[in-house]
């Protein structure tokens, strides 16, 4: 599974300068996303039912529907974040639509006929077509997210473009 975590900023025409500048407004809602979970170096740790991950410190991820064991069996990927004095959320509709919102802003992007459009939080938008973000170099490609089971243990990973780490990692606690 790809998920594409971009940016915005600049004009109308949406560049891999863009992509790859840490003051675009995708990149700025991803890095006070980051700074929301203090302990993101160390894996937050799984409900059970791996509906929810905690970490130490009170910070907590909500899915709204359980992971399944397989990204195959998602349909969608939806949470919200909550942590010492901030929150955010993010929605993946698998259906070419992404939300990002942190405080109370929200930045969109969409694909639809070929073309990639990032809506900033600003009222400004800026569209490519979505072949051209695939020609890009780091840091302005196109990050993921992803699963990686083994048979000991379940771990879901969520990066942004511009985050030096990833957003959050959650793992089910060890047998």
């Amino acid at each position: 599974m790809l998920v594409m975590l971009a940016a915005c900023g600049g004009g109308s025409d949406l560049t891999c300068k863009q992509l790859a500048d840490p003051n675009n407004c995708w990149a700025k809602a991803a890095a006070s996303a980051t700074s929301c979970i203090a302990m993101r170096s160390t894996p937050g740790t799984f409900a059970a039912d791996r509906a929810s991950c905690t970490w130490s410190d009170g910070t907590m991820v909500s899915f709204d529907a359980p992971l399944p064991n397989a990204t195959t069996d998602l349909d969608h990927l939806s949470f919200d974040v909550t942590g010492p004095g901030c929150s955010w959320s993010f929605t993946d509709t698998f259906h070419n639509h992404m939300e990002l919102t942190v405080g109370d802003k929200t930045e969109t992007a969409t694909l639809a006929n070929g073309t990639f459009t990032l809506a900033c939080d600003d009222g400004t938008d800026y569209s490519t077509s979505f072949n051209t973000l695939f020609t890009c170099a780091a840091p302005a490609r196109a990050p993921t997210d992803g699963f990686d089971l083994t048979t000991t243990q379940f771990q879901f990973t969520i990066s942004a473009v511009n985050a030096p780490t990833p957003l959050f990692t959650c793992m089910s606690p060890t047998p």
